[in-house]
C-alpha cells in the first residue's frame, strides 16, 4: 500500500500514525511510509504468530515447557514484539526517545489485580527500552500506570473508551512521574489509546438492540467528538501523555483528526481504506483537529444512547465504575477470547 494522505500528514502536521499490526511485513510498508512505531494486543500478536509462522517456529520451540500456559504466553508476546523492537530500535535513538516504540499488553484477565498487572509489565518492559507497557483502563490498572511510571518505565494505557479514564490515565502518569524526578529516575515517555472503535461497537450493539435509529455516521461522528475532547483536555492541562486514538471505524475520523499533536494506530485495514478515501475525494488534506463537532448528531447520539454520555462526559464515571463500564468489559473480553485464549494453543 502506498500510503500518500498518511504521507502527507506526518510531513506537514504534527499528526502521527503508528502500525496497528504485529506483522512485520505490515510494519515496514508502514515504515516506509512515515509510520513512527507499531501497536500490539493478543489478538494481534496472535495473527503474527500464525500468519508468519515459519519466521517464529524457532523461538517458539525454545520457549520452556515448564512455564505455565500464562507465563508460556507472555514468552509468545515476546517472539513478536522483540524482533519489532530491534527493528524500531535506530528510530528510537535517533529520535531520543520520541519515537520508535512497539507496544505490548498484560493478560486481560488479571486487568483487576494490580500486582499482577505490576509484575507482567516488569517482565514485558525488561525485553528492550523502546517496548511500552500497555495497561488496561480499569480502576487497578490506574495503580499500575502510576506505578509503572515512577519505575521510569515507558506505558500505553489501553482499553480507555471513555474520556473519564484517559483523564485518569493521565493523571496517574504524572503521579509517576512526579515519583520517578523525585527518586532520581528519568520520566518516560507515554501515550494514551482512547480505544474509539471500541466505544463503538459496543455502542453498535446497543443501536440495534434498542432500535434506535442511529446510523453509521451518526456514531462515527460522535466518536470522533469523543476522541477530539480527550484531546482538548489533555493540551489545556498540558499532561505529558500523548493521545493515542486506536482503533478507527472510518477514514473520516482519522481525517478528522489531523493537525492534532497524536500518534494515531491504524490498522492495515484502515489503512486501506484511507487510501480509498484520499483516491476517490472523501477526505480533504488539510487541518481538521480545530472544526467543531457536530452538536446535533452528538445530542442525538446522547439522546438514543445515554451510555454515550457516560463515556463524553469528562467527569461521568469515578475510577471504580471503569471496569463495569460496558465498553470496557466487552473489549477486555473480547481480547482475552480472541486473543489470550487463542495463544494457549500455540
Amino acid at each position: 500500500m502506498k500510503h500518500e494522505y498518511l504521507n502527507w500528514m506526518t510531513e506537514n502536521t504534527p499528526s502521527r500514525w503508528c502500525n496497528d499490526s504485529g506483522i512485520m511485513d505490515d510494519l515496514e510498508n508502514a515504515l516506509s511510509c512515515g509510520a513512527i512505531g507499531c501497536t500490539s494486543n493478543p489478538p494481534l500478536s496472535y495473527e503474527a504468530l500464525t500468519t508468519d509462522a515459519e519466521r517464529y517456529k524457532a523461538a517458539i520451540s525454545s520457549i520452556s515447557g515448564k512455564l505455565s500456559a500464562d507465563d508460556r504466553v507472555v514468552e509468545l508476546l515476546g517472539v513478536v514484539v522483540v524482533p519489532i523492537a530491534a527493528r524500531l530500535e535506530d528510530l528510537y535513538y535517533r529520535s531520543k526517545g520520541q519515537y520508535g516504540y512497539v507496544r505490548s499488553q498484560v493478560q486481560p484477565k488479571i486487568s483487576s489485580n494490580a500486582a499482577a498487572m505490576y509484575r507482567q509489565g516488569l517482565k514485558i518492559s525488561s525485553w528492550a527500552p523502546n517496548i511500552m507497557v500497555k495497561i488496561p483502563g480499569t480502576a487497578a490498572g490506574m495503580q499500575t500506570i502510576e506505578e509503572l511510571a515512577a519505575d521510569g518505565i515507558p506505558t500505553t494505557p489501553t482499553v480507555c473508551p471513555t474520556v473519564s479514564q484517559i483523564v485518569a490515565a493521565a493523571e496517574a502518569n504524572e503521579r509517576g512521574i512526579k515519583r520517578a524526578l523525585a527518586a532520581g529516575k528519568t520520566p518516560a515517555a507515554s501515550t494514551a489509546a482512547i480505544v474509539q472503535g471500541r466505544l463503538q461497537d459496543y455502542l453498535s450493539v446497543l443501536n440495534q438492540e434498542r432500535n434506535a435509529g442511529l446510523s453509521k455516521d451518526d456514531l462515527d461522528y460522535a466518536i470522533l467528538a469523543v476522541t477530539k475532547r480527550c484531546f482538548q483536555i489533555m493540551k489545556d492541562r498540558g499532561y505529558s501523555q500523548i493521545l493515542m486514538p486506536a482503533a478507527f471505524r472510518s477514514a473520516k475520523q482519522v481525517a478528522g483528526l489531523v493537525g492534532a499533536e497524536v500518534h494515531m494506530s491504524i490498522h492495515p485495514r484502515f489503512q486501506a481504506e484511507v487510501i480509498r478515501a484520499d483516491n476517490e475525494g472523501l477526505i480533504q488534506r488539510r487541518i481538521a483537529i480545530d472544526d467543531p463537532i457536530d452538536v446535533d448528531c452528538v445530542n442525538r447520539v446522547a439522546r438514543a444512547l445515554p451510555e454515550f454520555s457516560l463515556a463524553y462526559e469528562p467527569d461521568a464515571l469515578r475510577p471504580e465504575q471503569f471496569d463495569s463500564f460496558g465498553a470496557t468489559a466487552m473489549t477486555l473480553d473480547g481480547f482475552d477470547k480472541t486473543g489470550w485464549q487463542k495463544l494457549y494453543t500455540i
